[in-house]
């Protein structure tokens, strides 16, 4: 049989995590009776002890196994008592409120340290209406989407594609220990860390795997994550459009416009448009805004945040050395920030309060699916080619 031979180990492995992020959704969105996890343990059970002469029957008999096992831990997981949060590095707030003024600084707080606590009402009603908002709320997608940046701006200065992932690993994990270390960067750096990983082996099909091995790894350990945690949500939703969709978008950006490709502006453009697409219908469903000028807004601001989350990491280093140098980085950064909120102040028009688009969680899922078929269309069609 041929699928005897699809299955590698690899394979079967990935699909075995599949099945426990599957199992931990289900009980995160739905009630299951403990009825139904005894029979999908014992239909599993049934197809590995009778059928156990055919590899593909085995396998989806441990996948209904890990399935139920997912939900049983998801199940148990929602009576324990999450874990309190870190505090943030307070010092380098107070280093960030110290050079720069208001609103920039809260701003600057929220894309570096993933909180909009301190940022004023009217800036949060507007980011809203701007569809931006979620950049401030979560840090997890922006982390994973600086590792890309930075190894894409070591290639560009010359460095070997290796150097470039080593470097890009390393400064992420220090900016993660600058900022607090809170948990949602931790998990954000393992995702990040795994991404660059399987792409400096030069195996897109292991960043895939390594991937969902880990977030199964992390619902395990805490399976309120998928439900309550925006962002790993996001962060692993970033991960994923820039695996299956940013290939994509750089091959197409480059038969359209050449100049990207001589430029090293191709790879740039795919990274930030294939985050920001996969984790779109999500920052709807959480933040309730959407509109012809969100798209705008986010097309516009979005490949700034990594320049400024970059220009703040070095902004961090300098001040925990030397306090008085950080002002060195102080103006190309708040450029950058009023940028930010004067494209948030144009495309934020007061008639659009009348506009929020809520997604119900089966929207949500269809928005997901459409997404999700989409691409595969794509690489069906990029692959006959």
């Amino acid at each position: 049989m041929n699928w005897q031979i699809v299955l590698t180990y690899s394979k079967i492995l990935f699909y075995l995590a599949l099945s426990v992020i599957l199992g931990v959704a289900v009980v995160s969105w739905l009630k299951i009776p403990l009825w139904l996890l005894i029979e999908l343990f014992l239909l599993g059970f049934f197809y590995i002890l009778f059928f156990h002469r055919y590899k593909l029957v085995v396998v989806f008999g441990f996948c209904l196994i890990f399935l139920a096992f997912g939900m049983g831990r998801a199940s148990l997981g929602a009576l324990s008592i999450g874990e309190p949060p870190k505090p943030t590095a307070l010092g380098q707030i107070a280093l960030v409120q110290d050079v720069f003024s208001s609103p920039q600084a809260e701003l600057f707080s929220g894309i570096l340290f993933g909180g909009q606590q301190n940022l004023d009402y009217q800036w949060k009603q507007k980011m809203n209406l701007a569809g931006v908002r979620h950049i401030t709320a979560v840090s997890g997608s922006n982390i994973v989407l600086l590792s890309q940046i930075l190894v894409w701006l070591g290639i560009a200065l010359g460095l070997y594609r290796q150097w470039a992932v080593g470097g890009s690993a390393f400064l992420i994990w220090f900016y993660i220990f600058l900022i607090g270390s809170p948990p949602s960067a931790i998990r954000a750096g393992v995702m990040a860390s795994l991404l660059l990983l399987a792409g400096a082996l030069g195996q897109p099909n292991r960043s895939q795997r390594t991937i969902v091995l880990a977030a199964s790894v992390m619902l395990l350990i805490k399976p309120s994550l998928l439900r309550r945690d925006i962002g790993f949500q996001l962060s692993f939703l970033a991960v994923l459009g820039l695996i299956y969709l940013a290939p994509l978008l750089q091959s197409w950006l480059v038969l359209k416009w050449k100049f990207l490709q001589r430029a090293n502006l191709a790879q740039f453009l795919a990274i930030n448009l294939a985050a920001w697409l996969f984790t779109l219908p999500l920052s709807v469903y959480y933040f309730g805004y959407f509109s012809l000028t969100s798209v705008m807004a986010n097309i516009l601001i979005t490949p700034i945040i990594p320049v400024i989350m970059l220009l703040g990491f070095l902004l961090l280093i300098v001040g925990f050395v030397y306090r008085p140098m950080a002002a060195v980085f102080v103006w190309p950064i708040n450029l950058l920030l009023n940028y930010f909120l004067q494209i948030v102040d144009w495309l934020s028009p007061a008639v659009l309060a009348k506009w929020q688009l809520y997604f119900s969680k089966s929207i949500l899922a269809l928005n997901y699916i459409g997404l999700a078929f989409w691409v595969w269309l794509w690489r069906q069609r990029k692959i006959k080619v």
